[in-house]
């Protein structure tokens, strides 16, 4: 019988190993027969260290500038709907309902045969 090379046999193979693997582990039974307590430490004297740090001096400093940009005409897609008849009003009223149409898409082109 020849081994397979597909991928994917791998790893559906090497899954179900780890997944075998991982329920024989789960299986086992454990149960505590003596109680465990922490060792007793003693800690005495030490030194923390001293460090002797001359940072720089830092001056911060600025100057006004005036800079120029460009102007740029923004379109909103309801602008574009309504073909620009849209009145300046509050931010969240709804703009006056046209009877422009909308312009329909552009067909698609013939495939090449």
């Amino acid at each position: 019988m020849k081994p397979s090379t597909n991928p994917f046999a791998f790893r559906l193979l090497a899954g179900l190993s780890a997944s075998v693997v991982a329920f024989s582990l789960t299986a086992c039974e454990v149960k505590k027969t003596q109680e465990g307590e922490m060792p007793d430490v003693s800690v005495e004297g030490g030194q923390v260290p001293k460090y002797d740090v001359d940072a720089p001096d830092v001056k911060v400093e600025g100057e006004k500038k005036t800079i120029t940009v460009p102007d740029v005409d923004v379109v909103t897609p309801e602008e574009q709907r309504t073909g620009g008849n849209v009145e300046a009003g509050d931010p969240g009223t709804a703009a006056p309902a046209t009877t422009d149409p909308v312009p329909a898409p552009a067909p698609a082109p013939a495939p090449a045969e």
